[in-house]
């Protein structure tokens, strides 16, 4: 009877963790996708100087949760987020509209994958 205890609760741990992993990465996801979606609005309406800000600030939050994002999903999506939110920042200090977006559109789509990827569907778990 023990053991069936230790089975029982064992899968409770792996089910709220991972509903926790869920909830983390999806709801992040969702708000970086928001901020690029602000910046995007920003650079088009020509306010680079704000559209920098929403990039930095992004960049920022990103870099501080990469750690925690690392241990949820694989290092080089972690880290090609990371190279376009970067050149995103340096794409809004000289002011190049056509690639801040292009690479805003980049970032946005990996982002969107990795959410995609902890959605419980029947394709992501077998």
């Amino acid at each position: 009877m023990k053991r069936g205890w230790i089975a029982l609760i064992m899968i409770l741990l792996s089910l709220t963790l991972g509903g926790i992993e869920y909830i983390y990465v999806t709801t992040n996801a969702d708000a970086y996708v928001q901020m690029l979606d602000d910046a995007d609005e920003k650079i088009m309406q020509n306010q680079v100087y704000e559209a920098q800000s929403v990039a930095e600030r992004l960049d920022h939050r990103f870099q501080k949760q990469s750690g925690l994002f690392n241990v949820f999903m694989y290092h080089t999506e972690i880290g090609h987020i990371s190279s376009d939110l970067a050149m995103l920042r340096r794409y809004a200090q000289t002011g190049s509209v056509e690639d801040f977006l292009a690479t805003s559109a980049c970032a946005k789509r990996e982002i969107l994958a990795i959410k995609k990827s902890k959605q419980m569907s029947f394709g992501n778990i077998f």
